[in-house]
């Protein structure tokens, strides 16, 4: 009897311990932070899916898979979002720019446009999460050079789309250049796959310049999703 019993208290300390590894594998709902100093563009992400619907508009490439995430990963990537991206305009517009001039598939005219708006109060900035999914390799291998190439298909993609992925390295979200935009379709590299989303940027130009604090307003949009969250620091790729 009492072997049974270390037995079934051994078994629950394994299965806690697993659990506990995996939770702490998550992304957590960051705090929303300011934009970078002299950026004077509006930002706003509009409304996320729920995470089931993002896998149903979702599908990848022949040797991976993708499934569902947990709805605190969507709510994860709705702030990474609004800090990573939105409020680092002129960085991430130019870091993005020089790469679509080495890369004849990506849109040059559609990465300097955020660039140009980040500076400017009569533009806004919207960003559209179009896919937040968990990314398996089934029996897909890496590249020589150590990365995985996926390609991710969601109809509502075209070409021209200034296009980010996020991705969770295991404890922060990294922002990752697309080697592709097609229409339907985005490609890219990265050496670990885990929760992934797809971030589109638009610019659009206002009737008139936004009264000051509009931008901090629009980022409210976004921390409903932050309130019970801890803050921890996203890391940007540029690779």
């Amino acid at each position: 009897m009492k072997r049974k019993v270390l037995a079934l208290l051994s078994a629950i300390t394994v299965m806690a311990s697993a659990s506990m590894t995996a939770f702490a594998a998550s992304p957590t709902v960051p705090g929303t932070e300011a934009p970078a100093p002299g950026q004077a563009a509006s930002t706003v992400v509009t409304e996320m899916k729920t995470a089931t619907e993002y896998t149903s508009v979702t599908t990848v490439s022949e040797g991976f898979t993708v499934t569902t995430v947990s709805q605190t990963i969507v709510q994860s990537v709705a702030v990474t979002v609004q800090n990573q991206l939105l409020n680092n305009l002129a960085s991430v517009g130019a870091s993005f720019m020089e790469a679509a001039k080495a890369n004849t598939q990506l849109s040059t005219s559609s990465y300097s446009s955020i660039a140009a708006a980040a500076a400017d109060p009569t533009k806004r900035v919207t960003a559209s999460v179009v896919s937040v999914v968990e990314v398996n390799a089934q029996n897909a291998v890496k590249a020589a050079n150590g990365n995985y190439v996926v390609t991710m298909n969601v109809a509502s993609i075209t070409s021209n789309d200034a296009i980010a992925i996020l991705h969770y390295t295991g404890n922060a979200w990294e922002t990752i250049i697309p080697t592709n935009v097609a229409n339907g379709s985005v490609t890219f590299e990265a050496a670990s796959l885990s929760p992934i989303s797809i971030v589109k940027l638009e610019v659009e130009s206002l009737a008139a310049a936004p009264k000051t604090g509009e931008t901090a307003a629009a980022a409210t949009v976004v921390m409903i999703f932050g309130i019970a969250g801890a803050v921890f620091c996203g890391k940007k790729y540029f690779g």
